[in-house]
């Protein structure tokens, strides 16, 4: 009886899970991937990190980023379902995932202009992913914690401000919680310089560390080597979503169930985004070839050969309800 109820217990509070329409993934993690214990808050860079900056700039200033291989403002495919993923891996029984933290360079003495509002289009797609996740409680983006002018005119302090606010936004969290940070390598945004600053404070803080390989000029950017910070964090470096998800996956942030459900959400935001990825373009010849070899990852590990090819379903399954067609 106490075994019986306790399943019933689980399946309450676990979201829903839709049914896939692709084959299956499976990859192995370096460590048991999401057992539950403390939570994890993704803390992220916008431009360059979930949209692209275009690699605009104003009296040789960058506006937000380098990348010119997608147009400005626009999404980075599976960008909201990876951020979703890492927040539900490992949490408590019956807790509800931690809302996705924003550090920006963003002055706030523009923020009349600049201000990230819950109306966003940005913010309106987490939320999408959550509800389409099934969770039972509101998901999406906050607190935003803003830089300041001086970071606009002096940008060797933005690194500086993020850790800053990294400071504020770990004095306000839950006891016990840890962070994953997302950010971009390129010059301008001094991500990996925050978050070097953040682990050489607060070492036990950060379980990882991702960020998108981009660049103003090379197609595709180069991808540095991984390597790890003060206090062993790991430092993973992308191109795509897809890959991100796969190295989360191998360090047991993800399962391989939640890097399928990302490779779904990458196909689905390809089919849509016509201006960034027509077929045959660069953008998309890329991530065809990064999200098949995710693929092909799983389907080399020993074990998992029965897992793949057979749960290929139609273009609306996933939209069903998690029913599984007969």
């Amino acid at each position: 009886m106490g075994v019986c109820l306790a399943a019933v217990c689980l399946a309450l509070v676990q979201p829903r899970r839709p049914v896939s329409r692709r084959p299956a993934v499976a990859l192995r993690s370096a460590a048991p991937a999401c057992l539950f214990g403390r939570d994890t808050q993704v803390v992220t860079d916008i431009d360059d990190t979930i949209k692209s900056s275009g690699g605009v700039a104003v009296a040789g200033i960058a506006l937000g980023g380098v990348d010119t291989s997608y147009a400005r403002g626009s999404f980075y495919p599976g960008v909201f379902q990876f951020g979703l993923e890492i927040s539900c891996c490992r949490l408590p029984l019956g807790a509800s995932p931690a809302n996705i933290a924003v550090l920006t360079a963003r002055a706030v003495e523009f923020r009349q202009f600049l201000e990230i509002k819950q109306s966003d289009k940005l913010c309106m797609r987490y939320a999408e992913a959550g509800s389409k996740r099934g969770l039972r409680s509101p998901w999406g983006v906050g607190p935003v914690l803003y830089g300041s002018v001086q970071e606009w005119i002096c940008q060797e302090r933005k690194g500086w401000r993020k850790a800053e606010n990294f400071k504020l936004l770990r004095a306000a969290a839950p006891v016990g919680r840890r962070f994953v940070f997302m950010g971009d390598n390129g010059d301008s945004e001094k991500d990996l310089d925050a978050a070097q600053r953040i682990a050489v404070e607060n070492p036990s803080a950060l379980r990882a560390v991702f960020l998108h390989a981009v660049s103003p000029v090379d197609r595709p950017a180069p991808l540095p080597d991984s390597f790890s910070l003060p206090g062993d964090v790991p430092v993973r470096y992308f191109r795509t979503y897809a890959t991100a998800a796969a190295r989360a996956c191998e360090l047991g942030l993800i399962s391989s169930a939640a890097v399928e459900r990302i490779l779904d959400a990458i196909e689905d935001d390809m089919d849509v985004d016509r201006l960034n990825l027509p077929p045959g373009s660069p953008n998309r010849v890329l991530l065809e070839a990064e999200v098949e070899e995710v693929r092909n990852r799983g389907r080399r590990l020993p074990g998992t050969r029965l897992l793949f090819g057979r749960l290929r379903r139609g273009r609306k399954q996933e939209e069903r309800d998690g029913v599984e067609p007969s």
